[in-house]
């Protein structure tokens, strides 16, 4: 998992990565819970990314913008089966970095999830 990280980092501007990711997610229907988590996982990684008053760990910031842009950027013939792949790929961005997460969250006061 770590060499496929690897291989889809590279430096782009933050607002960039936004607005791809933005309109990737707004290409995947929400059909599937774990379909459903990969939306939600993605865009906490990004809020986390965004937010200007919390000092992400390089490692975390370089493991975020790797599984994003590999989700943007790896489109599969088979969508759903495409989608399992992204959505092991953030899942194991967040455990790897949970302890960046645990400390993201212990900061900041609200966070709402949407689909959307």
């Amino acid at each position: 998992m770590d060499k496929k990280l690897q291989e889809y980092y590279r430096d782009i501007p933050l607002e960039e990565l936004k607005q791809k990711l933005t309109r990737r997610l707004s290409e995947i229907p929400p059909t599937m819970e774990y379909v459903r988590n990969l939306i939600l996982d993605a865009k906490m990684l990004l809020r986390i990314l965004l937010d200007p008053d919390f000092d992400l760990k390089e490692e975390a910031r370089r493991d975020f913008v790797g599984a994003l842009l590999f989700l943007i950027e790896k489109k599969s013939r088979l969508p759903l089966i495409g989608l399992w792949e992204h959505y092991k790929l953030l899942r194991y961005v967040k455990e790897k970095h949970k302890d960046e997460i645990e400390r993201y969250f212990s900061t900041t006061k609200h966070y709402i999830a949407n689909y959307f």
